[in-house]
């Protein structure tokens, strides 16, 4: 049975739908980076066995087919590494996959989190700063930061000092980056101007 599409209307029929978008390409591939650090030693590890394995001196240790041990050794550390590797992945894609922001009428909205689904609306009103950071790793991969300071209470006439909070998207494409600290900046502005003008009123 279909439901009456009169009882469907929207509170705003103006209203545009929420889009989400996710953090860009690049982040997927810091996100992984940043989880597979353990596979790499791993990998170092097995390396090294494999090389040792290949020395002739490792046929002089008065031990029992040690050089099979070694071998044994290097290919249970190269197993762990693509273990390791492929979970490490699947935990970063679901991340990036899970991560996301909109700009809304009122607010930035981010959805994040991967069993624990997190919503965070943080209003361009409450907004004092948008803040692009890009460490020497992020440079090099074209990544950027973003750090949002906004007053944690707005009756605090010191603002900023004593009321601080920070927003952060953590890997974001540099010129989407770019675009959202414009996007941001300029929203929170319209914002001020807005509420100064019904106070005035």
């Amino acid at each position: 049975m279909e439901a009456n599409p009169a009882n469907q209307t929207a509170a705003d029929p103006n209203a545009q739908p929420e889009i989400y978008q996710k953090l860009g390409g690049k982040t997927l591939a810091i996100f992984v980076l940043q989880r597979i650090q353990a596979a790499f030693i791993l990998l170092l590890v097995s390396i090294g066995l494999f090389v040792l394995q290949a020395q002739n001196f490792i046929t002089q240790v008065p031990v029992q087919n040690f050089s099979q041990y070694v071998a044994y050794a290097a290919w249970a550390c190269l197993a762990l590494f693509a273990l390791f590797f492929i979970i490490g992945f699947f935990i970063a894609w679901l991340i990036y996959a899970n991560y996301k922001f909109c700009l809304g009428e009122n607010s930035l909205k981010v959805k994040r989190g991967i069993l624990n689904k997190e919503e965070v609306a943080i209003p361009y009103r409450q907004i004092q700063d948008v803040d692009i950071d890009r460490d020497l790793s992020f440079q090099m991969m074209g990544l950027s930061r973003i750090i949002i300071l906004t007053a944690g209470h707005e009756d605090n006439p010191r603002g900023i000092e004593s009321g601080e909070s920070e927003g952060v998207l953590p890997a974001l494409d540099k010129k989407l980056a770019e675009w959202l600290q414009a996007q941001l900046l300029n929203r929170a502005n319209i914002q001020k101007v807005v509420e100064e003008n019904n106070m005035i009123q």
